[in-house]
């Protein structure tokens, strides 16, 4: 911790570098909250990609928010045009959720006093506030990992606010406000969200490995659209719409709607929380989910549920099993998907079931 030994003063204006993902943002969430805590006072700014802005304004946390886009070149080129941007921000203290090299560096260039952040990706030069990574750490859901960043500081510099038996909330309920906005979308494409609705999240961008499979999907919404009678409502990224449009192909019934063009981050939050379910992927939409209070059904088979989980009350898993798995590959490499492909429709939709007859747990 060399260069911030003599720490006597409490930050004043502090940036935050978050995480690049939805489910990452989300799990960092009750060290956002807790920082706040920790520095009530203080100017808190969030530096983050662009495309999690709405998301992180709608937490109330941030006084700024620093967006960047992916089309600001490479990691040197970015970390030069973010230190001007750094710069005149005039920040004391740099928190460094993300583990990356650049983020470290460009904090450093920045001539940002104090830099604090986990020890990883050999961005030790460039930290003055190491904070320990204790193997404990390594074995707890994701949420503690965060919270460690500020459990650290707090102890830092003595202020005592930090409080571990406040339990980690990662709730992000929308507001009256968001919900009517969810509710108009869903009319303006003929839903009655008065009207049972279950949300499928067939996607995943960052990782094609953890789809399950397009056409037991379009069985799964079937079988649920039976049972249920429920209107089924799938979501993802624009990316995903063709994906979406084609499972829809696949059904035999017509209770469904594509609004992977139709929606952003914030309606979607609204649209699950006015659902009765969600049904998804290994990826940022089952965070969504579970931020959203709805009950969530994550299906996972090249990765494990384990410390980045969906984190709530509310949230469920179903694990497909291979003797390939877990891979974490982005793309299978095993004839035929066994670990998700041995997960059928009638499996999932059998859970799902299960899953909506319980009763909701309490925070």
């Amino acid at each position: 911790m060399r260069g911030a030994r003599n720490v006597q003063s409490t930050p004043a204006r502090i940036v935050v570098r978050g995480v690049n993902w939805v489910g990452d943002t989300i799990m960092a969430l009750p060290a956002t909250r807790a920082l706040r805590r920790i520095f009530p006072s203080a100017h808190i700014a969030f530096w983050v990609p662009s495309g999690l802005e709405s998301l992180l304004r709608i937490t109330g946390m941030p006084d700024e928010i620093i967006s960047f886009g992916k089309d600001q070149g490479g990691a040197f080129k970015r970390s030069l045009l973010m230190k001007d941007r750094l710069k005149q921000g005039h920040f004391d203290l740099a928190i460094l959720f993300q583990n990356a090299f650049e983020s470290a560096f460009t904090a450093w260039i920045a001539g940002i006093k104090l830099r604090a952040g986990f020890s990883t990706d050999l961005r030790g030069p460039f930290l003055n506030i190491k904070v320990p990574l204790h193997s404990s750490v390594l074995k707890r859901h994701q949420v503690y990992y965060y919270l460690e960043i500020a459990q650290h500081l707090d102890n830092l510099f003595k202020l005592g606010r930090y409080n571990s038996l406040i339990k980690p909330d990662c709730l992000l309920r929308p507001s009256p406000r968001e919900l009517v906005v969810a509710r108009r979308l869903l009319v303006k494409e003929g839903i009655n969200s008065e009207v049972s609705m279950i949300c499928l999240c067939p996607g995943s961008v960052n990782s094609e490995a953890k789809r399950w499979p397009a056409e037991y999907f379009a069985d799964l919404a079937d079988l649920l659209v039976d049972e249920t009678g429920s209107q089924i409502i799938f979501l993802g990224a624009i990316q995903e719409e063709d994906l979406i449009d084609g499972i829809i192909g696949r059904m035999k019934k017509s209770n469904a709607f594509n609004f992977a063009a139709k929606s952003d981050l914030v309606s979607s939050l609204g649209i699950m929380n006015l659902s009765d379910m969600v049904i998804s992927n290994d990826t940022g939409s089952a965070h969504l989910a579970a931020a959203a209070g709805t009950k969530v059904l994550t299906i996972f088979g090249p990765t494990v549920a384990g410390e980045t989980a969906p984190f709530g009350n509310n949230t469920f898993i179903i694990q497909g099993k291979a003797s390939c798995a877990p891979c974490r590959e982005h793309q299978c490499r095993t004839p035929g998907h066994p670990c998700m492909r041995k997960l059928t429709p009638l499996m999932v939709a059998g859970k799902a079931l299960e899953i909506m007859a319980l009763p909701y747990e309490k925070k």
